[in-house]
C-alpha cells in the first residue's frame, strides 16, 4: 500500500471530540498564523512527543488545521508540519470562543513562503518568551502581532532631507508586556532577515525616537517602559545594526539578540542581549536571587 502524502488527508479518518487543550491549539495558531509542529509541542504537551503527533493529525486530518511546509530545501518531505487554521478550526473559534470578528479567510491557508518564514521567526521568539515566563513564573500580560499592530497604528512626524513633515507609519513585528518581580516592563519586537540597508534601518530608529519623544507612545501604552529588540541570524549583522544604532544616538532602548539564541532557558534571563552603547552582554530581565540558586 503506498504511503499517503503528508499533505493529502485521510477521507475517513479516526473520530474525535474536541477537548479543551484543543481549542486552545486552535486559538494560540490564530494568533500565531503559523506553528511548527514543535512550538505546538512545547507549548501544549510536555514530554509526550507521541501524543502531540497523533492529536495534530487528527486535528489536520478532520480539518481544524491545514499543514503548510518549506519549499525552500531540497523537498517538502524535508521540512517539519507547519499548522496553519483551516476551516472547521475557524468556525470552531467563533462557537467555543465567542470570537465576534475572527480575522481569517480561507486564503489564509494558502500564505507564501517569505511569510511564513518571517512569521515562524517571529514565533521562535514568541513561543520561548512564552515557556520562559512559565519557567520562572512571570506573566505574559500581551503579545500583539504586527496584523494585530497593523489594524489600529500611530503615524509619526518627520522631516525628510528636504525639510519637509512627512507623516511616517510605526509598525513594529511585535509588541509585548511582562510581569516580572521588577515591575511591568513592555517591548517591541523587529525581526531582521538582513534585506534592509544600513541607511533604511538607520532611518527606523529615528522613527522609533521621535515616536517615544512625542509622547504618541506613552499615550497610546500608558507606560514610559519601552525597550526595541531586533532579533537577527548571524552576529556579523547583529555587530551592523548595532553599530547603525549607535551612530544615529539610538541609546540603551535599543537591544539587539541573535534568533538561534532564543531558548526559553535563556531568552528572558540569560545574558545574552547586546545593548547600545554597551559593550557587555544583559539579560531582558534580571534574575532574583532564588532564580540563581535554583
Amino acid at each position: 500500500m503506498a504511503r499517503r502524502k503528508r499533505n493529502e488527508r485521510e477521507s475517513n479518518p479516526p473520530p474525535m471530540e474536541l477537548t479543551e487543550r484543543d481549542i486552545q491549539i486552535l486559538d494560540m495558531v490564530y494568533r500565531c498564523r503559523v506553528l511548527r509542529q514543535d512550538h505546538i509541542h512545547a507549548l501544549f504537551f510536555g514530554s509526550s512527543k507521541t501524543a502531540s503527533q497523533r492529536r495534530l493529525a487528527l486535528l489536520y486530518h478532520h480539518g481544524f488545521l491545514a499543514r503548510r511546509f518549506l519549499t525552500v530545501r531540497a523537498s517538502y518531505l524535508l521540512s517539519p508540519a507547519l499548522y496553519v487554521l483551516d476551516r472547521r478550526g475557524a468556525t470552531c473559534l467563533r462557537t467555543a470562543l465567542g470570537y465576534d470578528e475572527l480575522h481569517w479567510q480561507t486564503g489564509d491557508t494558502q500564505v507564501g513562503q517569505v511569510f511564513l518564514e518571517h512569521t515562524l521567526a517571529i514565533n521562535d521568539v514568541r513561543v520561548a518568551v512564552t515557556l520562559a515566563c512559565r519557567q520562572y513564573g512571570y506573566s505574559l500580560l500581551d503579545w500583539q502581532s504586527e496584523a494585530d499592530l497593523k489594524a489600529d497604528f500611530d503615524r509619526v512626524p518627520l522631516r525628510d532631507t528636504t525639510g519637509r513633515k512627512k507623516a511616517v507609519s510605526l509598525i513594529p513585528d511585535s509588541y509585548f508586556v511582562l510581569d516580572t518581580p521588577h515591575g511591568k516592563a513592555h517591548f517591541f519586537l523587529e525581526l531582521d532577515r538582513g534585506t534592509e540597508t544600513s541607511a533604511r534601518f538607520q532611518s527606523k530608529i529615528s522613527v522609533y525616537l521621535a515616536y517615544y519623544a512625542s509622547g504618541a507612545y506613552e499615550k497610546r501604552y500608558h507606560t514610559k517602559s519601552l525597550r526595541v529588540l531586533t532579533v537577527t541570524f548571524n552576529q556579523k549583522r547583529l555587530n551592523a545594526l548595532k553599530n547603525v544604532s549607535e551612530k544615529a544616538k539610538g541609546g540603551a532602548r535599543f537591544w539587539f539578540g541573535l534568533l538561534s539564541e532564543m531558548s526559553p532557558e535563556h531568552v528572558l534571563t540569560g545574558p545574552m542581549w547586546s545593548v547600545a552603547g554597551k559593550n557587555m552582554l544583559f539579560p531582558l530581565v534580571e534574575p532574583i536571587e532564588s532564580e540563581i540558586e535554583n
